[in-house]
């Protein structure tokens, strides 16, 4: 140990204060990324999951909007997927030629929807049966099928469709 001149305080030279070693770097490292490793995975499992959840509430929004708009002006209303498809968003046209689109929805890159040509709602919100089939492209495993019971309602289910 040192003092330092005009003071009491004694300076420390020790191994510590020199911060630290290589290896020790090294070893920090190593164990970062082992857990990356483990927990990048998971991650993107959850991205995924929380975009198959948002997708599918969208389009049941989407549903149940075209059946209370539907009741609401008494006449049957259609919900069309876009031009390229139902992984590319969908609309709702209005009843009167001259209003603009009640409902005009775009969908991100990364999922793909498959189901039926459209969906019309009768003024009496009653609907054919029909079913979605919506996966996350980025996980295999991240699938849910969006089913239309009879009365109108939309049920989602955890899974691909039966």
């Amino acid at each position: 140990m040192i003092k330092s001149p005009g003071s009491d305080r004694a300076i420390n030279n020790s191994r510590a204060d020199r911060g630290f070693t290589l290896i020790e770097l090294m070893i920090s490292l190593l164990l970062l990324a082992v857990l990356l490793g483990i927990g990048v995975p998971s991650f993107r499992t959850m991205i995924a999951d929380q975009q198959l959840r948002a997708v599918s509430t969208d389009l049941r929004i989407a549903l149940t909007t075209t059946r209370s708009e539907a009741v609401k002006r008494n006449r049957s209303l259609v919900l069309n997927p876009s031009a390229d498809g139902w992984g590319a968003g969908w609309s709702i046209a209005s009843p009167d030629p001259n209003d603009p689109l009640i409902l005009n929805h775009l969908r991100p890159e990364g999922v793909t929807i498959t189901g039926p040509g459209s969906v019309t709602f009768n003024p009496l919100g009653r609907s054919t049966v029909a079913e979605f089939a919506i996966a996350v492209d980025a996980v295999s495993s991240a699938a849910m099928c969006l089913q239309m019971q009879l009365d109108g309602r939309a049920v989602a289910i955890k899974g691909v469709c039966p």
